[in-house]
């Protein structure tokens, strides 16, 4: 067991706090808390418990040398440790902190390089650079559903086992699945896979899930356990690398932006671009909005071609066989022709 998930065990507050959150959160935040509370000797519960002013100087009192360090690094362990404390009551740290205030400072993140949206041709060639069928499933999944990466934390296989003899298979997100949409005030939205995605998660499904355990995550790593959003990002970066592009220009909510692409280039009703999303539909458009028929939905998704792009040259050769093809049939159908005359005159009476 990691030491994190240690901590967590050994306090049941904290696990309860934790309980629904992403894998990565989850690690994240029992972390920061179990430093804070390292540093400062006192438990999480007691820390808690302690006037507002003084749980803030000591919160205080531990971010400033981290704010020396580096500064994101000080805003990540101030995050979760806000948050730990809000979860009693609903009540907050007291702290100062607008501009100029006293416990303000001004975080600075790394510069990253520019992103890089790639289009369908080089969302094909990042796919076609996954080293097992599992990673080409999962790049598909993700380019061709727009879900966000945390979906595919929580994904079961009996989420889609029933839909596996379908050419479209109908995704339906729920905060279950994705965990931002809790604090989006949407219940559920439907996107869907297709085509070449759809046929590679069935042939990963027939491969790994013969069992047919319907609570078993659909993807899951040797330890049988659900593939974790930091191996997703490594494994797109390292495709990435592979097919010729800057690792740094891509992450995994790259391929979400490329889904988006496609959508938008698509002459659909805008509404069901953005249910294809799963965001909120703007004003009283929501209203009117029929978000239960996935049916229309569905025909607005299958309009987005997420499929390959066939090369010019390769599109003169089919078009050359194919027209070789037609004659050697018009050929075929003349000798029969000839022949059925032949035979009429063979056996015609004397």
């Amino acid at each position: 067991m990691l030491k994190y998930e240690k901590f967590i065990k050994a306090h049941a507050q904290v696990e309860a706090w934790l309980r629904n959150r992403p894998l990565h959160t989850r690690r994240k935040f029992a972390g920061n808390l179990k430093r804070f509370c390292e540093a400062v000797n006192v438990s999480p519960e007691e820390w808690r418990d302690l006037d507002k002013s003084r749980a803030r100087d000591l919160t205080w009192q531990y971010i400033q040398p981290l704010i020396a360090e580096h500064s994101s690094v000080a805003a990540g362990a101030l995050t979760a440790l806000k948050s730990w404390f809000r979860n009693l009551n609903g009540e907050q740290l007291p702290f100062d902190s607008g501009r100029g205030g006293k416990h303000y400072f001004h975080v600075k993140y790394k510069k990253r390089a520019t992103e890089h949206i790639p289009n369908k041709k080089e969302m094909y060639q990042i796919v076609d650079m996954a080293s097992s069928l599992r990673d080409k499933a999962i790049l598909l999944f993700l380019f061709q559903s727009g879900c966000r990466v945390n979906v595919l934390e929580h994904i079961k296989y009996g989420d889609i086992a029933d839909q596996l003899d379908q050419d479209t298979i109908t995704l339906k997100i729920t905060g279950r699945l994705d965990h931002k949409l809790r604090g989006r005030d949407i219940p559920y939205y439907y996107t869907f896979v297709n085509g070449e995605g759809a046929e590679t998660l069935k042939q990963y499904c027939k491969l790994k899930h013969k069992k047919g355990i319907q609570d078993k995550p659909l993807f899951y790593t040797s330890g049988k356990k659900p593939i974790s959003q930091t191996w997703i990002l490594r494994m797109v970066k390292t495709c990435t690398k592979r097919a010729g592009f800057n690792p740094k220009t891509l992450s995994t909510h790259t391929l979400r932006k490329s889904f988006r692409k496609i959508v938008r280039q698509t002459s659909i009703d805008d509404d069901d671009k953005e249910e294809l999303m799963g965001h909120v539909i703007s004003g009283s458009r929501e209203a009117y909005y029929d978000e239960k028929d996935t049916g229309l939905i569905m025909k607005a998704y299958q309009r987005c071609n997420f499929s390959r792009e066939i090369p010019h040259s390769e599109t003169e050769k089919l078009k050359a066989e194919l027209e070789e093809s037609r004659k050697k049939h018009v050929g075929l159908e003349k000798r029969i022709e000839l022949l059925e005359e032949f035979i009429k005159k063979a056996v015609k009476p004397a």
